[in-house]
């Protein structure tokens, strides 16, 4: 009985410094595995490894993307540029890490100007809700009713794509919704009807 109490006491420890260890070792690997794929992408031991990129690392214009698939929407702060080869979109998914400043990894969407449909334009107003804050502490009630609305687009179009691994090539329609600056999506419009050759439509109501 003494014996068996003893491997117990034994045993339960060891389990202990495995759990706290085990986490912290896979910790620096990764940090590791980012640092060394980060500068040698090439590299064997970066085959398969995405290395991840904050928004902040990308290009384009800063705006809010909506994406729709099947009636599934995915939401976030994003990049676009757009030029004569199409359109690139990256946005912020998933959780913040550790290993690029707590912040968010970007996918890559890509859209070619033959697949783009329907585009719809509006101009509309946002409560500019950081700076009414800073102008109510600093000057009041004042401050907070003479503080603008932000002027903003909304572009939304839809647009075709094909999986890879889609044997049957069947095409689904998906839709992108951008919030963006005004200035900065009056121009974007313009691209794009240039690119793909479609007129914008601008309807009254909220898209």
């Amino acid at each position: 009985m003494q014996k068996s109490k003893f491997l117990g006491i034994v045993f339960i420890p060891l389990l202990l410094v495995e759990a706290v260890f085990v986490p912290t070792a896979h910790g620096l690997d990764a940090r590791k595995l980012y640092q060394l794929c980060s500068r040698f992408p090439l590299n064997s031991q970066c085959q398969g490894y995405e290395t991840p990129i904050a928004l902040d690392d990308r290009a384009g214009k800063i705006g809010d993307c909506i994406f729709k698939n099947n009636e599934v929407e995915s939401r976030g702060l994003c990049k676009i540029t757009v030029n004569g080869t199409g359109i690139t979109i990256y946005q912020e998914t998933g959780k913040e890490l550790e290993i690029i400043n707590d912040k968010k990894s970007t996918r890559t969407v890509q859209i070619t100007p033959t697949s783009v449909g329907r585009i719809q334009y509006r101009e509309d107003e946002k409560g500019n809700t950081g700076a009414k804050i800073v102008n109510t502490i600093l000057f009041g009630v004042a401050g907070l009713l003479l503080t603008p609305n932000k002027k903003v687009s909304e572009i939304e179009f839809d647009y075709t794509s094909t999986t890879p691994q889609d044997t049957s090539q069947e095409k689904s329609v998906n839709s992108l919704r951008v919030f963006i600056e005004r200035e900065t999506g009056r121009e974007m419009r313009s691209q794009l009807e240039k690119i793909t050759g479609r007129q914008a439509e601008t309807p009254q109501t909220k898209l």
